[in-house]
């Protein structure tokens, strides 16, 4: 299944992602500069918590605005050739979109992202779209496929908790919610033409 979500016009990896207008002045921003908080504001982009998942968002100018949010479904086992054509279908919805660079983020255990993974980095450099950061979450710990260096990003993983980061403090100041992930029914994946309006679409509270 794929969801595709798109923010408001107004949407910020310096990057940030829009919230309602303040009164009197521009919209408030929640910026994204590391892994946590990429991580901790995808439940918010999604309006849930994400499991078992790939989450591609694409950014554009002025300053890497959000621009829209993909998320496919996972399936367990894996499917033959489902990661490739998830990746083709989403480097071909950037492209049209006319995004520039993205972020990823892979739910689960590696045997099931890795190789979702390695197919969009793939797709989206022929794409001519940046992938900027690619990462793994699962189980309270996240890896960086795009991060080579042990030092920050070491081969047992990061911890991280969603609910101490400051980014997703400042998405529960606005107002946003996002439900967990067993409150969302699981469904059959199906990918539309890439050309095409992707089924499932919304548009995602402002951040």
């Amino acid at each position: 299944m794929t969801h595709e979500h798109r923010p408001p016009a107004g949407g910020d990896r310096s990057g940030s992602a829009a919230g309602p207008a303040a009164r009197g002045g521009a919209p408030p921003v929640i910026r994204i500069s590391s892994p946590r908080d990429l991580l901790a504001i995808v439940p918010y982009l999604l309006g849930f918590h994400p499991q078992r998942s790939l989450v591609v968002v694409g950014v554009r100018p002025p300053r890497d605005r959000v621009h829209v949010c993909l998320r496919y479904d996972l399936p367990d086992p894996p499917e033959p050739g489902y990661a490739r054509d998830i990746a083709a279908h989403a480097a071909a919805v950037l492209a049209r979109e006319h995004v520039t660079a993205a972020v990823a983020a892979g739910y689960g255990p590696g045997p099931l992202v890795t190789p979702a993974a390695g197919q969009l980095r793939d797709q989206l450099a022929s794409a001519g779209v940046e992938l900027r950061e690619m990462l793994r979450a699962d189980d309270g710990r996240y890896w960086s496929y795009v991060c080579q260096d042990p030092g920050c990003c070491p081969a047992e993983g990061v911890p991280f908790d969603v609910a101490t980061s400051a980014a997703s403090a400042a998405a529960v100041t606005k107002g946003l919610a996002a439900l967990p992930a067993a409150t969302i029914s699981p469904r059959r994946s199906h990918l539309a033409p890439a050309p095409a309006a992707t089924p499932w679409a919304r548009r995602p509270p402002p951040l």
